[in-house]
């Protein structure tokens, strides 16, 4: 017991030491905002990033469940408290939170939670009603807004919108608390093997689309003087807004989630082929459609990056000796991923983004961490500056 504890409470000073770091950098970044705005927002800074850091971590998930056993009604504490935090920040920058649809996010924010005391249910067997409710929280999340922008710190730059981080914090409570989804792995550790992972990835990616980019005549290697202090101060503090605002959004939902629940349903159903095929059909499918209504002269470049991901996917099934299904899951996951950037507009990103969906899911796949996943994304999107994309 006095074990477990010792392991709590220095995942909670992780989490306020990671935390202070972020906000040292946010108060550089910002420096240029009046102080009461800097006073009136730095307490939420301080109080969401802590839980972000927090509420994934193993040993806090263990302490936390403790106090819910027996009582499962408590459950909804927390959410009402993310209510509580993210309605409070508004309302002291003069902004209603209860106009039009906006009002019906404290029901949006607690659906999770109910849904799944509703439907109670041990760590596995995984369901299709698990991807259901990824898809019904992470779908309203990319559209939902208060009608005014909830910015963290409001007109500043960098860090995020609460209104996400607050989605974040009570997705990862919903599935890891009360659904018990082992291996979401949303919380920060440093780990050498994962580090080298993610840097690898990241640079065989940027590799293969230099090369591609030469011959497809979208290299970009003019413009910018990567030597100068003043494009390392820019560029760090893209790769601060990306890591935060985009890239732990997406990949919690897209790897840390959908990919793991489609992983562990695929392998304990214990037919990955059916699996490979009816994905490869569909995706083929899906590809062609958006090539058709997006550009119709390049309706071929996502069909094609579609089965360069599938059939690799399918040799590397056919030659595990040991659990089977992983790059079955990676593969559907990493073509969804570049499908649903079709509002780009181009199918040259399509393409490109599948790929790097890819890169993002086999990054979670070797560590079990929506964080190193994310760091490859937000080092992906920030060197787009190599492209003329």
């Amino acid at each position: 017991m006095k074990e477990t504890s010792t392991s709590y409470s220095k995942a909670l000073l992780r989490s306020a030491a990671l935390t202070l770091l972020l906000f040292g950098l946010y108060l550089l970044t910002n420096w240029q905002l009046p102080v009461r705005e800097l006073m009136l927002s730095s307490p939420y800074f301080l109080v969401i990033y802590f839980l972000l850091f927090t509420v994934g971590e193993p040993n806090v998930v263990a302490h936390w469940k403790e106090s819910l056993k027996g009582n499962p009604e408590k459950a909804v504490i927390f959410p009402l408290i993310l209510i509580g935090v993210l309605y409070t920040y508004l309302m002291v920058h003069g902004h209603t939170p209860f106009k039009g649809s906006a009002g019906l996010f404290i029901f949006y924010l607690l659906f999770p939670a109910l849904g799944f005391l509703a439907f109670q249910k041990t760590a596995l067997p995984v369901t299709w009603s698990d991807i259901v409710f990824v898809l019904l929280i992470v779908i309203p999340a990319t559209s939902m807004s208060f009608g005014v922008g909830t910015s963290l710190p409001f007109n500043g730059s960098g860090f995020s919108n609460a209104m996400r981080l607050v989605i974040m914090i009570s997705t990862v409570y919903s599935f890891n608390y009360i659904r018990n989804l082992p291996d979401v792995g949303f919380y920060p550790s440093f780990r050498w093997q994962s580090l080298f992972t993610a840097l690898w990835v990241w640079l065989a990616f940027v590799g293969l689309v230099a090369l591609l980019g030469y011959f497809g005549n979208f290299l970009n290697l003019d413009g910018h003087n990567i030597l100068s202090t003043e494009f390392a101060y820019e560029w760090v503090k893209d790769f601060v807004r990306i890591f935060v605002g985009t890239a732990l959004f997406e990949e919690l939902f897209l790897r840390g989630l959908l990919q793991n629940i489609l992983s562990k349903k695929i392998t304990q159903s214990g037919k990955w082929p059916v699996y490979w095929m009816w994905g490869f059909a569909i995706f083929i499918v899906l590809s062609l459609v958006t090539g058709y209504f997006v550009q119709l002269k390049m309706a071929w470049f996502p069909v094609l990056i579609t089965v360069l991901v599938f059939i690799p996917a399918y040799f590397i099934e056919k030659q595990q000796t040991g659990i089977q299904g992983f790059y079955t899951a990676l593969a559907i996951t990493s073509i969804f991923f570049g499908l649903v950037h079709f509002h780009s507009g181009s199918l040259l990103f399509v393409g490109l983004a599948s790929i790097a969906g890819w890169a993002y899911g086999y990054t979670y796949m070797k560590t079990n961490s929506v964080f190193y996943a994310a760091l490859v994304h937000a080092l992906v999107n920030s060197s787009e500056f190599l492209f003329h994309i």
